[in-house]
């Protein structure tokens, strides 16, 4: 009997043993594949060598390895981004400014000064644009501005029509493809900061304005700015779109969610927007992707006679060589709403460009996120926290490159 139980005893032990050292060499392996496939450098893509050279010397922080916190894949980082930085009711005390635009609608600009700023220090001036849905008070936004901030910047946030707390006066919103908006808030700044050269960071959505407005202002675009940083922008809207309707994640998750998101505030706003004839609201609260949504929303309130119009013509990947003035990107590769394929990387090294292209392994969409614990600053405002220290001490290495 006493046998027996020392049997049982030792059968049980050899199986605690079996259990543990499966559980160590599946932790070993999971370890080993974050060292060598997840944990690395930035790869950076440009034929621009005064581009190189800038972020070489003062973007220290792409010389390292990204070590992305576990949520590492990107559909998580995409959703945890937002609730691994500032919590809702952190509230940043920005300065509101009211712009009434030409068509009697409103917006509401944002305001944050530099903290600690010496007399004899240059000064700048940086221009977030934010997302499809976001604001000055959105997580990514406010950790971006209080970056800038500690770089030492005046930031001015642009919250686009419906956002901020400022309601619609007029029966539009805004799309990826049209600028208007933008053009006019840029001539009230030049006008507020007359001589000043700025420069702009621009988030998924903001980002895409920005390119529209570059293509199509060339010469202001060279005049008024210094440079451009995107940050999880859609360069191919097209592909962009079709990668968001696989299954099961991308479709049932980011696609939805994203809909659910701009649906929203279509509906917040429908009084104010049901006066137009181009559309069915009914058709537009059943939308259950973006491309409905956008189908019956977005492409007829811009004129579009088709969303596959509307997309073509938010794209930008086939005019970045338009752009006057020194453009980088900061994009992952695993982005749900811009993979790999759709970045225009061979653009960038293309004699001539004025694109550099940062591209992460792991990072998701406006996720880059370091740790398992919420806190203000990752690995992308460390990047835009370098960035903008440069441009801010060293602009004379970017101002001017496109005549040299």
């Amino acid at each position: 009997m006493q046998m027996n139980l020392q049997m049982q005893a030792l059968e049980k032990v050899s199986e605690n043993i079996y259990l543990l050292a499966g559980a160590v060499s599946s932790l070993a392996v999971l370890i080993t594949y974050y060292l060598f496939n997840v944990a690395k450098e930035p790869r950076i893509h440009t034929s621009n060598e005064k581009l190189r050279a800038f972020l070489d010397k003062h973007v220290h922080t792409l010389k390292n390895k990204y070590y992305p916190s576990c949520f590492w894949e990107g559909r998580l980082q995409s959703v945890m981004g937002l609730r691994l930085r500032l919590s809702p009711a952190f509230k940043l005390p920005y300065r509101r400014e009211i712009v009434t635009l030409l068509d009697g609608g409103q917006v509401g600009i944002d305001f944050l000064e530099p903290t600690q700023k010496k007399d004899k220090e240059p000064s700048l001036k940086v221009l977030i644009l934010p997302g499809l849905t976001s604001s000055s008070q959105t997580s990514y936004v406010k950790t971006l501005a209080m970056t800038c901030q500690s770089a030492g910047a005046t930031v001015i946030v642009l919250n686009h029509r419906g956002l901020g707390g400022v309601p619609i006066k007029t029966p539009r919103l805004y799309s990826a493809s049209n600028c208007e908006d933008l053009v006019e808030i840029i001539h009230y700044l030049k006008r507020k900061y007359p001589g000043e050269k700025m420069m702009t960071i621009g988030t998924s959505m903001g980002g895409m304005v920005f390119c529209q407005y570059m293509v199509n202002h060339q010469q202001e675009a060279q005049e008024t700015f210094i440079c451009a940083m995107v940050i999880s922008i859609c360069w191919d809207v097209v592909n962009g779109v079709k990668n968001l309707e696989k299954p099961f994640i991308n479709h049932y998750v980011i696609n939805y969610g994203l809909t659910q998101n701009v649906k929203f505030l279509s509906k917040m706003y429908r009084q104010v927007l049901e006066v137009r004839d181009c559309w069915d609201f009914e058709k537009i609260l059943r939308s259950t992707n973006l491309r409905e949504f956008d189908s019956h929303f977005t492409a007829p309130q811009f004129g579009f006679e088709t969303v596959m119009d509307y997309y073509r013509s938010a794209t930008v990947i086939d005019n970045v060589d338009k752009f006057t003035i020194p453009v980088f990107g900061l994009s992952s590769e695993d982005d749900p709403l811009q993979p790999l394929s759709c970045l225009p990387i061979k653009q960038a090294e293309m004699e001539g460009s004025n694109l550099a292209m940062i591209v992460t392994v792991r990072g998701g969409h406006l996720g880059f996120l370091e740790g398992v614990v919420r806190k203000p600053f990752h690995y992308m405002e460390r990047v835009v926290h370098d960035f903008v220290t440069g441009v801010r001490n060293h602009r004379e290495n970017l101002l001017g490159f496109n005549e040299n």
